[in-house]
């Protein structure tokens, strides 16, 4: 048991963060070679919470790459990037970095170092690689969170040229692993949206708001304005939908697009349900546009009147908006919209002038789904498998001619069937709906078919095993012990990667409320572990008999023995009492669904 947790201690692995930067960028022409900044304080040795991005995902000589230095719900105040031969066979820095707001070159232009020392959740500049081949490089930065806390040598993936002859495996040592879709952040709140001046859309708490949607007329055009942090740096868009209702299909969709090359586009679609199909409308035109620190903002002019798939947005519409992955061409590619879908309050035309507010899509059977699989595993599950492992050699007590343990040990299997099979209803609709989740978490619903399959099979077992004394008792025995803890295992981590999904939308601290349920799981299973070894004489006989015909196998009552019996019931309820206190407060957060510090 105590492997299995810690095999389930091992998820959390998966979300230790890297944060990495320089406070205040002087003096670093210094540190070209090293890369620590002098701030008399040695660098971390832990895992930076900071990564780095690119695209496209090999270079060309002579084409430029686009870098992201990502935050990942964390801010760094400074950093300094070069560009190395990821194999180390020398320190020589390669190709040059282009300066843009907020930085200046170093190192003779071969690296980029921050020039204001204010909070960053992410940076976005060009790379303009060498001219000829040089084999695998990765990118290496340094990021200050503070003066004294600062990482160095963070390193992105491992990549080549297109024209390289190289060997496609990347030297020893260095990943080429892609990392996931950056978290999404939120943006500041606009005081023009005071219900007087012009209409918003908006998904706002206090001076902080998911996006911004806002309009005004403007003689027969409307302006629309678009301002929201998005999650993808390969391409990315957001997207305003015109419907007669709140279910997406039949709309008239327009909004921007971010490509890799770090231009911003208009484009104009119609929603066709699950899909959406961009289509060209000389009529709507982009007016202006930016893309900083993962924040996307684009004004666009489009008629008031309708034509075609256009609608007349002088009629009322209920307004839908959603962002997701795109891909920029000779035309915009839009992907399914993350798992999160707002809608307008009330239908508006162009002629409104107030604020509405969006709500969020009824998630309320994903949630449903969580919350039943928290409360069947963490719960039901943990306190069965503690009691079947530690409980049931012991006294005779009983409940109706059957022992307590047994009892304790079928009412929690019954229920952790039970709810298994109610929130398996969603593993159909879950399995279509990761597209744009990060690839660890999209193995969330397949891992949640393993649980099930391993659930019926403990069922079956529990339902044909022989509880007479038989030689093969002993290996069924272990062969249900097996396959029960298994499922926990898997369980857990489903749940570890449940949270972590988009349409989630739960804070991160949630994972450390996890790792707290493992931590103190791991702990329950190394004391009783260590009462057993102690005191093996309450363990000399065990008691598998469902009813209390036959106790002449029960231990003997004893003062030492009756002391340790109560000390582990004592342990039992205290376990009972913090799996499900912790379970409690995951369900709570899972049941909100508000978080946006993933």
């Amino acid at each position: 048991m105590a492997v299995m947790l810690q095999a389930i201690g091992l998820v959390l692995v998966l979300w230790v963060g890297t944060v990495v930067c320089f406070p205040d960028g002087a003096n670093v022409d210094n540190s070209c070679s090293d890369m620590v900044p002098q701030h008399g304080a040695p660098a971390k040795t832990s895992t930076p919470p900071y990564t780095i991005s690119f695209t496209p995902t090999s270079y060309t000589p002579g084409q430029q790459v686009t870098v992201h230095l990502r935050g990942n719900g964390n801010t760094f105040k400074g950093f300094m990037i070069q560009a190395k031969r990821a194999d180390g066979s020398s320190n020589e820095l390669l190709g040059s970095f282009t300066a843009i707001a907020g930085t200046r070159q170093a190192c003779n232009g071969q690296a980029l170092i921050h020039t204001e020392s204010r909070d960053k959740s992410s940076k976005t500049f060009i790379w303009s690689p060498p001219a000829e081949d040089v084999g695998y490089v990765v990118f290496r930065a340094t990021f200050v969170q503070s003066e004294l806390t600062f990482w160095t040598n963070v390193a992105s993936r491992a990549f080549v040229s297109t024209a390289s002859n190289h060997s496609t495996l990347a030297p020893s040592g260095a990943s080429t692993e892609v990392p996931p879709a950056q978290s999404l952040g939120t943006v500041p709140a606009d005081p023009k949206c005071d219900g007087k001046t012009k209409g918003c859309f908006t998904s706002c708490t206090g001076n902080t708001c998911k996006f911004i949607v806002s309009w005004k007329e403007d003689g027969t055009d409307v302006v629309y304005n678009f301002t929201a942090a998005v999650g993808f740096f390969d391409g990315s868009y957001v997207a305003l939908g015109f419907s007669s209702g709140s279910s997406m299909g039949g709309d008239s969709v327009m909004g921007c697009a971010f490509g890799t090359n770090g231009t911003v586009v208009s484009f104009t679609a119609e929603n066709l349900g699950k899909t959406s199909s961009t289509f060209a409308d000389d009529n709507v035109k982009l007016i202006s546009q930016s893309y900083d620190d993962d924040v996307l903002t684009c004004s666009t002019r489009r008629p008031i009147a309708g034509s075609g798939k256009r609608f007349d947005v002088s009629q009322n519409w209920t307004l839908l908006f959603a962002r997701g992955r795109a891909f920029v061409g000779s035309q915009v590619i839009l992907t399914n919209h993350l798992n999160e879908k707002y809608i307008s309050i009330a239908a508006v035309t162009s002629k409104y002038s107030e604020n509405v507010d969006a709500k969020q899509q009824n998630n309320d059977i994903y949630k449903f789904h969580g919350c039943l699989m928290v409360a069947s595993w963490l719960i039901f599950s943990s306190i069965g498998i503690i009691t079947a492992r530690f409980y049931t050699p012991g006294r005779k007590n009983t409940i109706l001619s059957l022992k307590v343990w047994f009892l304790i040990i079928s009412s929690c299997f019954l229920a952790v069937c039970i709810l298994t099979a109610v929130f398996s209803i969603v593993l159909k609709k879950a399995w279509s709906n990761l597209e744009n989740e990060a690839e660890y978490v999209s193995s969330h619903p397949i891992i949640g078919a393993i649980v099930m399959i391993l659930t019926v099979i403990t069922l079956v077992m529990f339902m044909f095993r022989d509880y007479n004394d038989t030689p093969k008792r002993p290996l069924v025995n272990r062969a249900h012990f097996i396959v029960g803890v298994s499922a926990h295992i898997l369980a857990v981590i489903a749940i570890f990667f449940g949270v972590r999904l988009r349409g989630a939308a739960t804070p991160y601290y949630t994972v450390y409320i996890l790792g707290a349920y493992v931590a103190w799981i791991l702990f329950v299973e190394i004391l009783l572990e260590l009462i057993t070894f102690c005191d093996k004489r309450i363990v000399t006989y065990e008691v598998y008999e469902m009813s209390s015909s036959d106790n002449s196998k029960l231990n003997p009552p004893g003062t030492e023995i009756e002391k340790t019996i109560l000390i582990k019931r004592v342990i039992l309820v205290v376990h009972c009492v913090v799996v499900v206190s912790l379970a409690v407060a995951v369900i709570a957060i899972i049941g909100v669904g508000e978080g946006s510090d993933s």
